[in-house]
């Protein structure tokens, strides 16, 4: 090949990857989270979409402290036939726990997760070798909480859940809930990923100093997202890095 030819050739390629777009060499990996609210799912449909795992809800709250549509907490009796249906179609699959999180004092806060994270556990039973790693959702409203009340919160339900299940769980929250925390950065240091919540914008608010300079792992980008096999809206995610961080065992 002549140099004149091998020039042509290179400027042609430089021209087209020029012409890509930023993000074309790494795609984030599309999911979706539901619960009881998006009812009977077709997963079938779902398994033809783009979208390659799904987070489901296990239990919300424990039933006496829910403070948000207070007669949907506890199981989720969705969970069993999501989680079979789900990974019958190739998705990969992890559980999440909706906290209701209550204590003025460390103490108060430590026996109210405990309880919650006993319900999610005896929902979950166990984080089996394909599935991803479980969650617990911190989000408004807390009740009657400080800041300290709501860390002690916070490390007991992940604790408990660890030691249970063997696996540290990611939090997923928002920039204005994790602000109750006093924005700790204290979670992201012992390596919890995050799961970050922030709605139809370019890039997600990060708390925590972007986590502890760790950044995001999971981003839920709106609410009102339409996916074939689900009637109405449901929650989208992108997956940043791909699964290695999520994967169990």
């Amino acid at each position: 090949m002549s140099f004149a030819r091998a020039t042509a050739l290179a400027l042609a390629l430089c021209a087209c990857l020029l012409a890509l777009p930023a993000s074309a060499g790494a795609k984030s990996i599309k999911g979706i989270d539901v619960s009881r609210f998006q009812g009977i799912i077709g997963w079938k449909q779902v398994g033809e979409t783009q979208n390659r795992f799904a987070y489901l809800q296990a239990s919300r709250g424990s039933g006496n402290d829910c403070l948000v549509a207070s007669d949907r907490c506890g199981v989720d009796e969705t969970y069993d036939r999501n989680y079979r249906n789900a990974k019958a179609v190739g998705l990969r699959v992890g559980a999440y726990h909706r906290a209701f999180a209550s204590g003025s004092t460390p103490q108060a806060a430590k026996e109210d997760a405990r309880i919650e994270a006993n319900l999610f556990i005896s929902v979950v039973g166990k984080v089996r070798s394909a599935d991803l790693r479980p969650a617990i959702d911190v989000e408004t409203p807390f009740d009657d909480m400080t800041e300290v009340s709501l860390r002690a919160w916070i490390k007991a339900w992940n604790s408990r859940v660890e030691k249970k299940l063997r696996e540290k769980p990611l939090i997923y929250t928002n920039a204005s809930s994790w602000a109750a925390t006093g924005d700790t950065t204290s979670f992201a240091g012992l390596g919890h990923p995050l799961w970050v919540a922030n709605f139809d914008v370019p890039k997600p608010i990060v708390p925590a100093g972007n986590w502890g300079g760790k950044g995001w792992t999971i981003w839920q980008f709106t609410s009102s997202g339409k996916v074939r096999g689900i009637d109405g809206n449901v929650d989208r995610n992108r997956l940043a890095g791909g699964f290695a961080k999520l994967s169990a065992g």
